[in-house]
């Protein structure tokens, strides 16, 4: 498979570069930098414009280069503990300038009446007064080029390596011809030398505009390639599953599909019809109908005599998942549920009945990966936020399967640049459109000094006889952090509401404890529920139409919208409140986001671009490069040119053999 930084073939080690030594090589492999190629793309992380400018456009307290002649002796004053100054007059573009020069007594020698320099520093327009970082000794001009190095050698010897490096070796990589016309892309080579050594700021954009589009089309290269290795073509893959078996029960259904659910469900039932094993992501916003979708996914599957299994991170949303499918399937689907509560009996019932064919459905957490859970014949594989469970996790799941279809489900809308990078080897199903009747949940932001109100708003909302959520971002007080914790919480509410009308569930409590408390809430024996995050995934209460989240600010724009799907599930008008006093502008934008729209799929374009791809679902989750250059929530552009291409390159290679 093609290798992103690698466009020097039999690159040279590190030892070979003149003045690296083996301490100094034992140090630049501390920094990932073993050869040639590491070299040349271990890019400058800063520049410094050291072209002279001139000083009459300059503004007050601006960073200039300048040159002039030196008009007055440098004068040198020494201050307690051996700090010093030193002062010199200048005429610089016409102007009688004062340059200091602080803790830098060495420069005095250097600087003559008569004679000419180039400084760099901060000007203060009032004073007609220059702070000089530093005296210029280069007189080539252009740019200072900084290295994170972490103190293994100086900026300036790092530069050194890299010209030996470009005047050694050649780049036996490059961009096709007809893309660089295309694009106005440099070469490969001219374009890390603009970086390490630019003459002005149009080299480095334009340099950078072709690494950055480099890294997007071999890593759009390397998705395909993945991809065209996962779709091996096999008979056994074909699902010959009854098509009008599958249509009476979709007739039965209480409820019509919207257009989102059957267009997916269709996409799904004729992947399973192919002989290339199914690899397909299926997506939505919370509330929007997807567990429906692999329900019929999995009846396709039971029309054959094979079986499902629904792996799920936690246990509140296996039992959840349960409840729902039983409910779908009304007895028509054997269905059973395998967790880390599940009982040694029954636990080695489900084993027997997987073994044998007997259960349809098995809907479990990660113990559906242990070794003695065995499947009669296990044809589709369904997985509810995948980006929770580690590869080896889903790999061991995966090799359990004799037709080795996987639909991935998730409730998180994934931004379009995560879509084709993260996603990009599978395909997507997408869910939009709500199920008819749904309202838009109304959200709200309140200060802590408005709680009183908030909790006045829920009074009103229980009377109607509706439940309620309450979420913590904390289990216990802490010392450090100014936060509600859920204790304090769930003290509040039931000051308020009587400890019979409230029940508390977290994270530290043992999972049939969690269970018992979800069930005392799902069944309305308890209205309000005090939690933590635990209920951000998949839990559905018709109920329940009022949430409060307090310490807002402390969630990033996915998890407050995972948190408010818990509520509007049914045709009554729902609530959300966000009890925040944020410190910051980013928490304050987070805040007015969430209240100006219910669109899941704009929330994640935003939140992207808040956080960061690496963050959105963890850099080692998502499967995402590191890029040099490329920014995936700011070059999307870039990125559809370069997925177009590689499609366009990909299929020319494949003709011409």
């Amino acid at each position: 498979m093609l290798s992103m930084y690698h466009v020097i073939t039999s690159p040279p080690p590190v030892e070979d570069m003149k003045g690296v030594g083996p301490k100094l090589r034992d140090k630049l492999l501390e920094l990932d930098i073993r050869n040639a190629n590491d070299i040349v793309f271990h890019l400058p992380s800063g520049y410094e414009n050291l072209s002279v400018m001139d000083l009459t456009e300059a503004r007050h307290n601006d960073k200039v280069t300048v040159a002039g002649d030196i008009k007055t002796e440098p004068a040198l004053a020494f201050f307690r503990g051996g700090k010093s100054r030193l002062t010199v007059f200048m005429e610089v573009n016409g102007m009688y300038v004062k340059v200091v020069f602080f803790n830098q007594p060495y420069l005095k020698d250097k600087l003559k009446v008569g004679g000419s320099a180039r400084i760099s520093g901060k000007f203060n327009l009032h004073k007609l007064e220059i702070n000089a970082q530093r005296l210029i000794f280069d007189a080539s001009g252009g740019f200072h080029v900084k290295y994170h190095l972490g103190g293994v050698m100086h900026s300036k010897t790092f530069s050194k390596i890299v010209a030996e490096v470009f005047e050694k070796c050649i780049f036996n990589y490059d961009l096709p011809e007809d893309l660089k016309q295309k694009y106005r892309l440099l070469s490969i080579r001219e374009a890390l030398w603009h970086l390490h050594f630019p003459k002005n700021p149009h080299d480095i954009n334009e340099a950078r505009r072709t690494i950055k589009f480099y890294e997007l089309f071999i890593f759009q290269l390397q998705l395909m390639e993945k991809r065209r290795q996962e779709r091996v073509r096999n008979e056994r893959y074909i699902v010959d599953y009854d098509v009008e078996a599958l249509r009476e029960f979709i007739d039965t259904l209480p409820f019509e599909l919207t257009s989102d659910q059957k267009r997916s469900a269709n996409e799904i039932c004729r992947d399973l019809k192919q002989n290339i094993s199914m690899h397909r992501l299926l997506q939505g916003d919370v509330g929007s109908g997807k567990t429906i979708v692999a329900g019929l996914a999995s009846y396709a599957i039971r029309t054959i005599g094979e079986q499902t299994a629904l792996m799920v991170p936690t246990e509140v949303l296996a039992n959840q998942h349960y409840q729902s499918f039983m409910e779908i399937f009304d007895g028509r689907l054997n269905i059973a549920k395998l967790t880390g509560t599940t009982s040694r009996k029954e636990k080695m019932y489900i084993q027997e009945a997987l073994r044998e064919g007997e259960i349809d459905l098995i809907i479990g957490t990660h113990a559906l990966i242990e070794d003695d859970v065995v499947f009669r014949r296990l044809s589709l594989i369904i997985t509810d936020e995948q980006h929770r469970f580690g590869v080896n996790q889903r790999k061991r799941l995966n090799d359990k399967s004799y037709r080795k279809n996987v639909l991935y489900m998730t409730a998180t809308p994934i931004p379009r640049t995560l879509s084709i990078t993260t996603f990009g080897d599978m395909d997507i199903s997408i869910i939009k459109e709500m199920p008819k009747g749904r309202k838009p949940v109304k959200t709200y932001w309140r200060r802590f000094d408005e709680t009183d109100e908030v909790l006045d708003a829920l009074a009103a909302e229980m009377e109607k006889g509706h439940s309620a959520y309450i979420v913590a971002p904390l289990i216990e007080e802490s010392e450090t952090l100014d936060l509600k914790n859920v204790q304090e919480i769930f003290q509040l509410f039931t000051d308020r509401f009587g400890e019979e009308n409230v029940e508390l569930v977290h994270g530290r409590m043992k999972p049939e404890e969690k269970s018992a408390g979800m069930k005392r809430f799902e069944s309305h024996e308890k209205p309000v529920l005090v939690s933590t995050t635990v209920i951000e995934v998949g839990i559905n209460v018709p109920n329940a139409t009022f949430m409060v989240i307090f310490n807002a600010e402390r969630f990033g724009l996915s998890t407050l919208h995972q948190l408010r799907g818990r509520v509007g599930r049914s045709d009554k008008q729902s609530y959300c409140v966000l009890v925040s006093d944020p410190k910051t502008e980013n928490a304050k934008l987070r805040m007015d986001i969430m209240t100006s729209t219910t669109d899941g799929f704009e929330l994640s374009e935003q939140d992207l671009e808040m956080r960061g791809p690496g963050d959105y679902f963890g850099v080692r989750q998502s499967g995402l490069p590191q890029f040099k250059v490329a920014d995936l929530a700011e070059d999307y552009r870039v990125l559809e040119h370069a997925r177009m291409s590689a499609i366009d390159y990909a299929a020319k290679m494949e003709a011409d053999g």
